[in-house]
């Protein structure tokens, strides 16, 4: 019985070791594997505010850039201007690696030797990097590597970025969870909102993407209702019966849904209405 309660505590310390490396969402340290075929996220407090900068730096690294303020777009392959690129064949004229910016927000798909990544407004404050191992590697190698692309592409100013990495548990293949209670929002489109790469995930379920937005139709609660303005929307149209078909930054989804002017925000039913 003695040597029973002397082994006790090693194996509880085994026990929680063991459970805390089985959940998703438990911090992972800087020297620990990230695996490949796996997505990991970062949280981002700030990023740098000199959008001008950041959208030079990309133009010479040879990133296709997305400019958008308000309903006017810009584009560009590297350098070079694409003049007869539009938002309706960009997805063709477009290679990898992307710039998105729109007014004050960026979205960033690239790739490095160990990964690709997407760096993008996160639902709470600043920015979440979300990383797909290319090969099993140490979180910090994976790290340094994109912390120091982010500072070439002046969108940080210091290499070392944030170590608390976890694991996501929303991928493609996986039953996304439902809107949480209150929020009035279609499935799919809260599954884009969770999704590691907003770019890939749209097409594959009929979601048309503009930019960092998407298109959705807005059911509201009557016909005079208004949103409040802080949703940062593009409003293309509306409706005597209270549908609004808006341009709605992807990271808001959540915030507009849970507006009390909406009754619900789903995809429009054909592509374009």
């Amino acid at each position: 019985m003695l040597r029973m309660l002397m082994l006790a505590p090693g194996l509880l310390f085994i026990v929680l070791s063991l459970t805390q490396r089985e959940d998703p969402t438990s911090p992972i340290m800087a020297d620990q594997l990230l695996l490949a075929g796996k997505f990991y996220r970062v949280v981002l407090p700030s990023i740098e505010s000199d959008l001008g900068k950041i959208i030079e730096s990309a133009k010479q690294a040879g990133f296709s850039v997305r400019i958008a303020q308000g309903t006017t777009v810009t584009y560009f392959l590297g350098a070079q201007p694409c003049l007869d690129c539009t938002p309706e064949n960009e997805r063709e004229r477009f290679p990898f690696p992307h710039l998105f910016v729109d007014g004050t927000l960026l979205w960033l798909r690239a790739e490095e030797l160990l990964s690709q990544y997407n760096l993008r407004p996160s639902s709470g404050e600043g920015y979440e990097l979300i990383v797909a191992p290319k090969t099993t590697v140490s979180a910090s190698a994976i790290l340094n590597e994109i912390g120091r692309r982010l500072v070439q592409l002046a969108v940080v100013s210091d290499p070392v970025l944030p170590l608390a990495i976890e694991e996501m548990t929303v991928v493609p293949g996986v039953k996304p969870p439902k809107p949480p209670q209150g929020v009035r929002l279609d499935s799919v489109l809260y599954a884009l909102m969770l999704m590691p790469d907003w770019y890939e995930f749209a097409p594959q379920n009929k979601l048309e993407l503009w930019g960092l937005r998407v298109r959705v139709i807005v059911e509201l609660v009557s016909p005079e209702a208004h949103v409040t303005q802080v949703h940062n929307l593009i409003v293309e149209a509306r409706s005597p019966s209270g549908l609004m078909r808006v341009l709605v930054p992807i990271h808001q989804l959540v915030t507009l849904a849970s507006d009390p002017a909406v009754k619900l925000v789903r995809p429009p039913y054909q592509p374009g209405l």
